[in-house]
């Protein structure tokens, strides 16, 4: 969790400063006066009247417009529900933009007044999260939401904690019975939208999010630019631990070397796309000094030094960190009904990773479902040969064969309707066939024939990986019966009829025969 943390003398200068000129605002205006008398016994309905009527006499009154800035972050209590006690922090900061307005020369006096309250409402987020992460208390969680919101309202550009929020508002979710998360989505926009490098973990989240709350299309849209935004990002070594600590080291990428040195927090940018490694320490006895490798967004190695020196080592070119992300587009082409665009995004995967068995399985699934059958062998074949117990693709690689073969079938009935057709004239017209008809029956025929055999041949070839599927199965699933189903099919059509009859009680037929004997005992 990213915590924003600023001069602690400075917001203690600022905060007294701007203490000094809110307490001489309401000389020689009743209104004023009744205000901070109604502010002192904490009747803050009675202060924003008393101010509004202070207003409507002078709607100049800058002190009018910052006091009710101050009523208004005194009202929030952290115990009202999140959303209520930001917005608070929210009107406070509108009612100070309307005090600048009139008067510019307040902008210091504000912006002291917010680097206080930001640093408070801050500082108070991360412990409440700190002792929810402790206790798992939703009480936590929600006062954490409450001042990170604060927060971010008195500071809408300040991206942390915004993200903050997010995260204080899932826990909240997640720890609370029937606690709903989609309440997070605008927060996660928000943040996006703000941060110039927003966080993977955050794309993550929020594409998640919008697919369990059924929004397809924004899912795609966040996803697609979620890994733009990642492949691109440059690749580098960062420096954290203990502030101010003296690092320094030498880095191996690709086959060259460099030296590097700094003080933390740093980070060092490398072009890079095969090996990298590095030997890093640090000057001082005291602290601690972590090294990270980031590449596209993520953490691929890191190291935590607390004496003498450290190293680590990495491929890239092994390192897939967009891997989740980009299966999750994919689903969410699939979910769209997108398939030619969800077909030619895993065709694209699988020329970047050749050994990714879940690519091989769904794209030639969707290969299936599209009836482009010899292409989906050919994924699914692959699919077995990386990961043989994969029931799911045997089942898919046997189906394939089968539908095949059925396209074969319908291909056959066509043949045999013109067959007929040719009969039928002659038989119509009390005829031979005349020797047109006759080369025309001997040509059919000869297709018919290699048809056939083409036919038993893809149903040969379905019944190893049915067979696999069906053993590999439980005995009592509906994925073993449907096997079945498919394996007496495919022994019929090769002519191994006892084959077939053993299955049959696995695949249901004989359940299904007895009860309609039952019924027609039944009727006698």
């Amino acid at each position: 969790m990213m915590t924003i943390r600023r001069p602690a003398f400075l917001s203690l200068f600022v905060g007294v400063f701007a203490l000094a000129v809110f307490s001489g605002c309401s000389a020689g205006n009743p209104y004023m006066s009744e205000a901070e008398n109604a502010m002192e016994q904490q009747d803050y309905e009675r202060a924003l009247t008393n101010i509004d009527s202070a207003l409507i006499a002078d709607s100049a009154n800058v002190d009018a417009r910052l006091m009710k800035a101050q009523v208004y972050r005194q009202m929030a209590d952290s115990t009202m529900a999140p959303e209520k006690y930001a917005d608070l922090y929210r009107r406070a900061r509108e009612a100070e933009e309307t005090a600048i307005k009139f008067d510019p020369g307040a902008r210091s006096e504000v912006e002291g007044q917010r680097t206080l309250t930001f640093a408070q409402q801050s500082q108070r987020g991360a412990k409440a999260f700190q002792r929810a992460r402790r206790s798992s208390d939703t009480t936590d969680y929600r006062q954490a939401a409450a001042h990170f919101g604060a927060a971010s309202a008195t500071y809408p550009d300040s991206a942390s904690v915004i993200l903050n929020q997010a995260y204080a508002l899932l826990n909240l979710a997640q720890n609370k019975e029937g606690g709903e998360m989609s309440g997070a989505i605008p927060v996660l926009e928000r943040y996006l939208e703000t941060a110039e490098r927003p966080q993977k973990n955050a794309y993550d989240i929020l594409s998640a999010l919008y697919l369990q709350n059924q929004r397809t299309e924004d899912a795609i849209e966040l996803l697609e630019s979620a890994i733009d935004d990642l492949s691109q990002r440059p690749t580098y070594f960062q420096f954290g631990g203990s502030r101010g600590l003296n690092y320094s080291g030498k880095i191996q990428v690709d086959g060259s070397s460099r030296s590097v040195e700094g003080t933390t927090p740093d980070e060092v940018t490398i072009e890079a796309e095969g090996q990298v490694s590095g030997t890093f320490q640090k000057t001082q006895e005291k602290g601690q000094l972590r090294v990270s490798l980031y590449y596209q967004g993520s953490t691929v190695a890191d190291t935590l030094i607390q004496s003498g020196s450290a190293s680590l080592s990495t491929n890239l070119q092994d390192a897939t960190p967009l891997a989740q992300m980009e299966g999750r587009l994919l689903n969410a082409y699939n979910q769209a009904g997108r398939t030619e665009k969800a077909m030619q995004a895993y065709q694209e995967q699988i020329e970047r990773n050749p050994e990714n068995v879940t690519y091989r399985y769904n794209y030639g699934s969707l290969l299936l479902q599209s009836d482009r059958f010899d292409q989906a062998i050919e994924q699914l074949q692959k699919a077995v040969e990386l990961e043989p117990g994969n029931v799911k693709a045997q089942y898919n690689l046997g189906a394939a064969y089968s539908n095949k073969a059925r396209q074969v079938q319908d291909s056959l009935t066509t043949l045999n309707d013109s067959l007929q057709a040719i009969s039928q004239a002659a038989m119509e017209e009390n005829r031979e066939p005349t020797a047109e008809e006759e080369q025309m029956v001997n040509e059919l025929d000869s297709q018919i024939q290699e048809l056939e055999e083409r036919k038993r041949e893809l149903f040969r070839q379905a019944i190893p990986p049915l067979e696999r599927a069906r053993q590999m199965s439980d005995s009592d699933g509906s994925f073993r019966q449907d096997a079945c189903t498919a394996l007496v099919t495919a022994y019929v059509q090769i002519e191994q009829t006892a084959k077939a009859q053993a299955l049959e009680e696995c695949a249901g037929l004989n359940v299904q025969r007895k009860g309609e004997a039952e019924q027609g005992g039944n009727g006698n």
